[in-house]
This record gives C-alpha cells, structure tokens and sequence, in this order.
C-alpha cells in the first residue's frame, strides 16, 4: 500500500468515526481496484494531485465527491490521501444537493481543499474529548452544518439498532419489521422511501463501514468477520475488497498506526484501539 510511503508514529493515519460522519487521512492503498464506497465521499489530495476513475477514464484532481454506491478507482501518487464520508440517510435533498454544488464549484472545492489540509494538521486541538457531533463535524471541515434527513421514527429507530448492535449484524428485515409493528413488505417499502438506499444494501455498507473499527486491532480476522455478522471469512474478505478495493488484510498492514477518534455518538466495537 503506497509503495515506500507507511504510516509510523511519527506520521500517523487517522480515522474520525461518527454515525453520519467519517474523516480519514492516511494511505490511499494504491491497489486501483473498484471501490463502492455506501456514504458520499469527498476525497482530496493532502499535496499535488490524485488520480480517479468514476467511470470515464482517470482525471487528476486535487478533489472529488464520489456519490453513494457508485463504483470509482484511486490512485495517490504521493501514497496518501484525506477523504470526508456522509452518510446518505443523514442527509436531506437540500444538504445533498450543496454537496453536489460545492463539488462543482472550482473556488469552493479550492477553499474547501484548503481548510480540510488545515484541520487535519490540527485534529488533536479541535477534537474534544467527548468526541464531535455530527453538527460539530461539519462545522469543523465544512464550516457550516448540513440539514438532517427528516425521517419516520420508526426507521429512524431501526438505522439507531443496526449502528448500536455491534456484535450482531446479522438481524434480518423481518427481525426489525417486528420490532417496529410492520410487516417485512411494508418495512422493506418505508426504509428504501425514507433512506433512499435499499434495506439490504445498506446493512451490506453498515457492516463493512464498522470493519474500520477493527483496522488497528490485532485480533484474529476470522473473529472480526464472524463478530460482524459474515457467514465465514472468505465472504467477509470479498465484500470488505469490494468496498474499499482492498484486501481486509492489506487494511489491517496499512493500519498499525492509525488514531481513531470515536465520534461523541457513535460506540467503538470492543476490540477498537481508540485514541
């Protein structure tokens, strides 16, 4: 990953993990394998220019927003990279279409650009202890805070359950469906008319999204897959490469140093190495 570029004590990766937000700064893992990523992800360059594919052909960008699912390769000349993760269901049309905008603006990218080099340089002084909100996360990177999806609480609930049931991943529509008084149709129906992402594809990111609890860890990966709900460990490691386009392996080796900051609403699975 990143060639002779490696993460060290001294230059260490970092992961800002929320319910709704993701910051990351470290190795791009240069694999150029396809990513499908289920958040909006707004990747910038840390220095010079990065290479993307979205489906036309590579362009080299020191920015780009990546919408949710849709399948792109990187590659990071320097070996590095930052990128910014929102989660589509927190998300209203409005809050959506800024992002989209701001993307397709130049000088708004290039101040965007800007200040996410800058608070990268200065995470241990702006993150409390307590960890940031959502609102306070925004406020950090973007300088504004995004409108919140407005949502039936009873999906509300269900998104509330599958972020909080670390150790079970495998509850099934008809599980929640109960739990909330509708039948699995019915539910099934309302969770894609709410959240915009089908139920099954969103369970499929929301468990590769708490891989990224475990990449510093060093327990076993078989215990990381079964604990996350995979049937066994060669399905975990091809849907964890089909996320990130790279192998679980690879993420852990590229990890060691990584500093995880939990967001102030959003629990660690046990094993994570916080910082």
């Amino acid at each position: 990953m990143g060639g002779d570029i490696v993460n060290t004590p001294w230059n260490p990766a970092v992961l800002v993990i929320g319910r709704d937000r993701m910051f990351y700064s470290g190795l791009a893992g240069n694999s150029k394998k396809p990513r499908n990523l289920g958040g909006f992800t707004f990747h910038f360059a840390p220095d010079g220019e990065f290479q993307i594919d979205m489906g036309a052909g590579w362009v080299s960008t020191e920015s780009a927003l990546v919408a949710p699912f849709q399948t792109h390769r990187l590659l990071a000349p320097t070996g590095m990279i930052h990128n910014i993760g929102f989660e589509p269901e927190s998300l209203s049309d409005e809050a959506q279409d800024r992002l989209q905008a701001l993307a397709a603006n130049p000088a708004d990218r290039a101040r965007l650009l800007e200040r996410v080099r800058d608070r990268r340089d200065r995470l241990n002084q702006d993150i409390p202890e307590t960890g940031l909100s959502t609102a306070e996360f925004d406020q950090l990177f973007l300088g504004g805070v995004l409108p919140q999806r407005q949502m039936d609480p009873r999906i509300h609930r269900v998104l509330e359950l599958m972020c909080d049931e670390i150790e079970d991943s495998t509850v099934s529509a008809e599980d929640y469906a109960g739990q909330i008084g509708l039948s699995p149709s019915r539910f099934l129906h309302l969770f894609k008319l709410n959240t915009s992402v089908s139920f099954r594809s969103m369970r499929m990111w929301k468990r590769a999204r708490r891989f990224l609890d475990h990449a510093n860890g060093s327990n076993s990966l078989t215990d990381v897959a079964l604990g996350l709900g995979y049937p066994d460990s060669s399905h975990f490691s091809h849907s964890i490469r089909r996320t990130y386009g790279l192998k679980p392996r690879s993420i852990r080796q590229g990890s060691r140093h990584l500093k995880i900051y939990a967001g102030a609403n959003y629990t660690l699975a046990p094993e994570a190495v916080p910082f």
